[in-house]
């Protein structure tokens, strides 16, 4: 076959495989398009609705650290119509102070669960933190918190979830939730108070 038609083959082939990927992004645009017309997602919402912490001890710097538990419940809302959404994994830190360099006190995961259409789910936590190192600066900070009967801290949550329509399931996306500032009561009868703290959520 002489080169001016392999070359002619060749570029015929290419056109092919450019125009089926032309219109396959367009059909996956598309898509997209028509389930967000049908389906109309909601964000979802995150709530701390109550927060408890007891054993609460700081040790004195230097090599300061911190025991205690942390009681937090939080709702989950859901408000979509026809959207489920099932979590895969799901964690909780509680962070001092504010910022993404706040120094983490405690953690918790969360069993997986499914999330049913226009539905709240409520999460009872239990965070413990273990001789949890923190900076003098913080400690001291800390043990005036002790003081004064109550602790303000930053709740985080991190998960993994999926969202269903029907039998159609999404990808996976990573859900990040910031609750602060949940101000806690150090003892007991503070726990019937407490101020709800709603979360900024993102998707992504």
């Amino acid at each position: 076959m002489p080169a001016t038609g392999r070359r002619s083959r060749r570029v015929a082939v290419l056109r092919c495989i450019v125009a089926a990927l032309v219109v396959t992004v367009l059909l996956a645009g598309l898509a997209v398009l028509v389930f967000w017309l049908v389906v109309r997602p909601k964000p979802i919402e995150y709530t701390v609705t109550g927060a408890l912490v007891k054993h609460f001890n700081i040790t004195a710097p230097p090599a300061a650290a911190l025991n205690a538990t942390f009681y937090l419940t939080l709702a989950a809302d859901n408000p979509n119509r026809r959207v489920s959404m099932r979590y895969e994994s799901l964690e909780l830190y509680v962070h001092y102070g504010e910022g993404e360099g706040a120094p983490q006190l405690a953690i918790a995961d969360v069993p997986g669960f499914h999330q049913p259409s226009r539905n709240e789910t409520r999460l009872e936590v239990r965070a413990v933190a273990r001789a949890a190192p923190v900076a003098d600066r913080a400690a001291r900070e800390l043990d005036h918190d002790r003081a004064a009967g109550q602790v303000a801290v930053q709740v985080r949550v991190s998960a993994r979830v999926c969202f269903e329509v029907g039998r159609v399931r999404s990808r996976h996306y990573d859900m990040r939730a910031v609750c602060s500032p949940v101000v806690i009561g150090l003892s007991p009868k503070s726990a019937r108070s407490f101020p709800s703290v709603p979360c900024d959520v993102a998707i992504s």
